[in-house]
């Protein structure tokens, strides 16, 4: 009888696992875009920088399985010290904490040159966070979060 039970409830768990298939087991792609405000022009506009390989995603983020984007305002010193740090925005208000969290570290821990110069350079970054639960389209996801970052972060 104990047998036949067994059977029955191994037979239903399978059925329920091609049913319901774990999303857990698969691996999620990540990516950080960045950008930075140019206002050299008479029309400040976002220039994109090279992908960010250095930069961990953030772990509170990727335990929530979220995505978001912030935006950031601060102060670099001639020697390289962040300064004046001020999370202008962020999205989606679900994920705010973390997104903004992430936001503060990176810029905290980017590596600013020293310069000889004496002058604050004021600088407004945008980080964008995307996630996918589909490694294997690593180049669509890739184009969505860049087309994500073109749209406002509200």
């Amino acid at each position: 009888m104990y047998k036949i039970i067994f059977s029955f409830s191994l037979i239903c768990l399978s059925a329920s696992t091609l049913a319901n298939p774990d999303l857990s087991r698969k691996f999620p792609f990540v990516d950080i875009q960045a950008q930075v405000l140019d206002t050299t022009t008479n029309t400040p506009s976002w220039q994109r920088l090279p992908p960010m390989t250095h930069v961990q995603y953030p772990t509170g983020l990727l335990n929530r399985q979220g995505s978001g984007c912030a935006i950031v305002n601060f102060q670099v010193t001639p020697e390289g010290n962040v300064k004046n740090l001020n999370i202008e925005n962020s999205a989606p208000k679900r994920f705010s904490k973390e997104v903004r969290k992430a936001a503060r570290q990176i810029v905290r821990d980017w590596h600013w040159p020293e310069r000889t110069d004496e002058q604050v350079i004021e600088l407004t970054m945008r980080f964008d966070y995307c996630l996918t639960h589909d490694f294997d389209k690593k180049s669509e996801a890739v184009a969505m979060c860049v087309e994500h970052s073109e749209q406002a972060c509200e």
